[in-house]
Formats: C-alpha cells, sequence, structure tokens
C-alpha cells in the first residue's frame, strides 16, 4: 500500500475480520458466502491476556447467499454451498445497514484487520459495497495482518530491537513493561565470539529457516501457541485464531496497526 495515504494516529477499536467466498479471484469473481467481525476497544486489548479472548467484544457473523454457483474446493473448505445457504440473504442494501451500524456504534478511529486483507478480503468486500453505491463510515481503517506477523515473526536478531524502538515512540500505554514477546524465542542472538565454520553453519541454518517460514494463519497461530486451531475455513473460527495470535503480543501488534493502517475508502475492488 502506498506510504502516502494517511494512517491511524491512535486507533481506538480493533474489528478482526474474516470472510468466505464462492472461490479464489485467480478463476472468478468471487462473491461473499459469509462474513465474521469481532471488535475489541483499545485498553481492553492492550491488557489482553495470551489465547484469551478479552470479554468485552462486540460480534457480527452473517451468512450471505452468493447469487452464483460456490466452488467444489471452496465448498469442501468451508462447509458452504448453494444449498445450505439457499435461504439467507443476498449481499443486499439490508446487510450493508447491518454492516454499517455495527462499524459505525464502534470508538473511533475503527481498523479493520484481516489475514492477507489487502490481497483478498478487502477488495471483495469493498466490491460488494460498491455495488450497492454505498460507503463504510469515515474514520473506517484497514489493516493486513499478514504484513504485520511477518515483521513480528521474522527470525532477525534485529527485529527485538525494531520492536523495542517502536514501542518506545508509538504507544502511550498504561502498562509499565513490556511482556515476554514468544516470537523472540526465534530471535535469540548468535554468540559473539564463534569459529568460523560453526559461524557459516548458523548462517545457512537460519537462511534455510528464513525460506521454511510461511505465514497462512494456522502457521501464525501454531508458532505463537505450539498447536494449529482447531477449526479453520469458518469465518468466525478464523477470527478468533487471528484475535488469539495478535494479543500474545499487544503492544508490538497494535504499534504496527497505528502505522501500517490506510483508509478502507483506498482499498481498489477486484471486480
Amino acid at each position: 500500500m502506498s506510504c502516502n495515504l494517511p494512517v491511524i494516529k491512535t486507533c481506538n477499536s480493533l474489528v478482526f475480520f474474516d470472510l468466505e467466498t464462492t472461490g479464489i479471484p485467480a478463476f472468478h469473481s468471487p462473491k461473499i458466502t459469509e462474513l465474521s467481525f469481532c471488535a475489541v476497544e483499545r485498553n481492553q486489548f492492550l491488557h489482553g491476556q495470551p489465547k484469551q479472548v478479552p470479554r468485552v467484544t462486540n460480534r457480527l457473523n452473517l451468512c450471505i447467499y452468493p447469487s452464483r454457483l460456490v466452488d467444489p474446493v471452496a465448498s469442501d473448505k468451508t462447509k458452504l454451498d448453494n444449498y445450505n445457504l439457499e435461504h439467507q440473504s443476498k449481499f443486499d442494501e439490508d446487510v450493508f445497514n447491518v454492516i454499517y451500524s455495527f462499524l459505525n456504534r464502534l470508538k473511533k478511529p475503527v481498523c479493520l484487520i484481516a489475514h492477507n486483507g489487502f490481497r483478498f478480503d478487502f477488495p471483495i468486500l469493498r466490491s460488494e459495497i460498491a455495488k450497492l453505491d454505498k460507503e463504510l463510515p469515515d474514520e473506517i481503517f484497514c489493516a493486513d495482518s499478514l504484513h504485520i506477523f511477518r515483521k513480528l515473526q521474522r527470525p532477525s536478531a534485529n527485529s527485538s530491537s525494531v520492536i523495542e524502538d517502536t514501542t518506545k515512540t508509538t504507544v502511550e500505554s498504561p502498562l509499565v513493561s513490556t511482556p515476554v514477546n514468544p516470537f523472540q524465542l526465534i530471535n535469540e542472538k548468535t554468540p559473539e565470539k564463534k569459529e568460523r565454520n560453526e559461524l557459516k553453519f548458523t548462517r545457512n541454518t537460519e537462511m534455510k529457516c528464513r525460506k521454511r517460514l510461511t505465514f497462512r494463519l494456522e502457521d501464525v497461530y501454531e508458532r505463537v501457541y505450539g498447536q494449529k486451531p482447531v477449526t479453520s475455513h469458518v469465518a468466525e473460527a478464523d477470527v478468533i485464531a487471528l484475535l488469539l495470535s495478535a494479543i500474545a503480543t499487544p503492544i508490538e501488534f497494535l504499534n504496527a496497526i497505528d502505522c501500517d493502517s490506510v483508509p478502507f475508502t483506498s482499498i481498489k475492488k477486484c471486480w
């Protein structure tokens, strides 16, 4: 995303977001079959505990009839098809009004957070809304957690110092100290005195580790908690997995949201 776009100075509401669709954009113009929002107020998020959903959240879950055939591959993953969705409403003005009202009642600025959101969730949602000649409320921003976790979980010896500097300059937190970052377990520094061959081996190992590191949501979650999410490809379950992955390091994650978010209106439609 362009660095010239305005960003949130202080995000007051985080809305973890996921949607399921009829397929992937590479093969056709995907339509929404399910969407889920889980909103958490900034202070609730900052004082959250790993693997615990904050007690105070606002949630919205909707199933949508897509008005087109659901791809069999997508149906196999999501367990949604044209038969079990046939009595659900289409993405019409009523659905938009529900989403608008849900987001509009939250303390602003509001940031939608989706995994791979810039390439998938946000363009699809923007397309569905634009089809109705509608727009979301002002002060709605968005951020891609895939980009954020790439920064936080990369196996780099310098990543911990970058996070520390960012914390000092961008977060005004009532917390006295920064909690231990579980991502730093993969960032341990190599001792200064090493034999040349041992140092070469270490560098080669780090390069292989960097190449193998993947950032699917289930992989991100597993690196944080040592196990994969129980359920995947269900919008609400993926939203909770994303929230729990983020809340393990709330200060670092919120720093990135405040720095990397862009207006939702800047997202290009995909169809």
